[in-house]
């Protein structure tokens, strides 16, 4: 085994190591909010009901449906599930599609039977095969490192992250926050492009802008008093997990992860581009190769931050869109909660990859230069 291939299985080791601390961590977290059993059914047949009993509204239809279960003990029976409002007939789970059900049992109320969603695991994994066969195709080998890093950060914030925050009896998120990030940056920089001079650099920026991005969000979310309960997802988080949960701390966790991305892709390319230049000039100074760097630095800056406002207004497009229709009044609707939370999200992340530029070029200068033996 060569030394480059034992820095990666180190690198992987730890990785492996702190996912298994995370995971054996949530085994009691995961059994204990289990408390419905799962089943996959084929629906059969939906009938529209009186919606008298759920709501006086006129403009819901309630509906209910007959369903054929295909797997665990209840296998071939046929149930009746609870009555679901829904806006149109649109909305409907359609005949003969395969669903998921949820079945909740007490003494009280015998069996109730609820379909949560659609079966298309099986269309996810089609995608999913076409996007793995097109990175390997255009990138080769380095898109097998890539895939195994984004395979990796998906075990960490599905399989570690979430089961443990959601065990989190006392509000205290920090340690789980810091194991979290810890992990994901480990896979997206060692994973993915080895243990060199190019990832240990962007593994220490990238550090440092995750505490750019803490800090500054620690402060602007006190300042502007958010609550973190924008979306509907957070109260109906804060109802089912504890009252005692701070979803001020979600928000702000949910801040750096969400840039951790952007992140690591500003540190991995400028310090690359710095490479590519001192490899070409080996003659440059630190400085002369600092103020050339941060040319492409700027560039860089300028398009992360379209991609973040971008990305963040696209996936909040609905939601706006409705706000705007309840209340026209743009000076409300840029202050209601849900609108500042993607406004504070977006800015702080851009603050500090504006922040974060700089130092990463500063580091690779003194690196690439003074150290050439590293």
């Amino acid at each position: 085994m060569t030394i480059h291939n034992l820095k990666k299985v180190i690198a992987i080791g730890i990785f492996v190591f702190f996912s298994f601390l995370g995971f054996s961590n949530s085994v009691f977290a995961q059994e204990h909010l289990e408390e419905l059993e799962t089943y996959k059914g084929k629906v059969l047949e939906s009938v529209v009901v009186d919606c008298d009993d759920i709501s006086g509204e006129s403009e819901f239809i309630c509906v209910k449906y007959s369903v054929e279960i295909l797997d665990g003990d209840r296998k071939n029976d046929s149930v009746e599930t609870l009555i679901s409002a829904v806006n149109s007939e649109a909305d409907f789970f359609k005949k003969g599609k395969i669903v998921y059900l949820s079945l909740y049992s007490s003494e009280e109320l015998g069996d109730q039977w609820n379909i949560e969603s659609y079966s298309r695991e099986g269309q996810l994994l089609s995608l999913l095969l076409i996007f793995v066969v097109l990175i390997l195709l255009v990138t080769g080998f380095r898109g097998i490192k890539a895939v195994l890093g984004l395979v990796l950060s998906f075990i960490v914030i599905y399989f570690v992250a979430i089961p443990n925050i959601n065990s989190t009896l006392n509000g205290n998120i920090l340690p789980i926050a810091i194991l979290t990030v810890f992990l994901l940056l480990i896979a997206s920089t060692f994973v993915t492009y080895g243990f060199n001079r190019k990832s240990l650099i962007a593994f220490i920026s990238s550090i440092l802008g995750v505490m750019f991005i803490f800090c500054v969000g620690f402060v602007v979310v006190k300042a502007l008093d958010i609550s973190g309960t924008g979306e509907e997802s957070a109260v109906m988080l804060y109802d089912t997990i504890s009252k005692s949960f701070s979803l001020s701390s979600i928000y702000l966790l949910g801040i750096v992860i969400g840039a951790l991305g952007v992140l690591d892709d500003v540190t991995i390319g400028q310090v690359s581009s710095m490479m590519e230049i001192y490899q070409t000039d080996s003659s440059l100074t630190s400085k002369v190769l600092y103020r050339k760097a941060m040319n492409i630095g700027k560039d860089h800056i300028a398009s992360m931050i379209n991609t973040l406002f971008i990305a963040y207004a696209g996936s909040s497009f609905t939601l706006v869109i409705l706000l705007a229709a309840n209340n026209p009044n743009f000076r409300i609707l840029i202050n209601t909660e849900f609108l500042v939370e993607e406004i504070v999200r977006t800015l702080v992340a851009s603050i500090c990859l504006i922040l974060v530029v700089p130092v990463t070029t500063y580091i690779s200068s003194i690196v690439l230069v003074k150290m050439k033996n590293l």
